[in-house]
């Protein structure tokens, strides 16, 4: 995922916790063929978790990722959507701010 966009959902995740829901996690996965890409764009100044898949565990193998896919999840873990933000650019200053809402309440509706 690019840094901007995974930086659009950070702002997301604070934006959410600012109005008092706790109850949303949001996380990156980095494809292990990116593994010697220089990461610290993607978590320099923010709170979300970026984390490293391996060929071993090949989480992206396993979902089926395309770079910069959104997976929803509900609470019990099942699989709600997949959203992938190059085609669908979550950035509020986008789109008149609709993906970001579309976003949002596809998450706030996983809960």
């Amino acid at each position: 995922m690019c840094q901007h966009r995974f930086g659009v959902l950070n702002d997301l995740h604070l934006e959410l916790q600012s109005e008092g829901i706790t109850d949303v996690r949001i996380m990156g996965i980095n494809g292990y063929q990116y593994i010697n890409d220089n990461n610290s764009g993607m978590i320099d100044d923010r709170v979300l978790p970026w984390t490293q898949d391996v060929l071993s565990v090949d989480v992206w193998g396993q979902w089926d990722v395309t770079l910069r896919d959104l997976f929803i999840l509900d609470r019990d873990g099942k699989f709600i959507t997949k959203i992938n933000l190059t085609s669908y650019n979550p950035d509020p200053n986008s789109t008149c701010g609709q993906n970001y809402s579309t976003i949002k309440n596809v998450i706030l509706n996983a809960r």
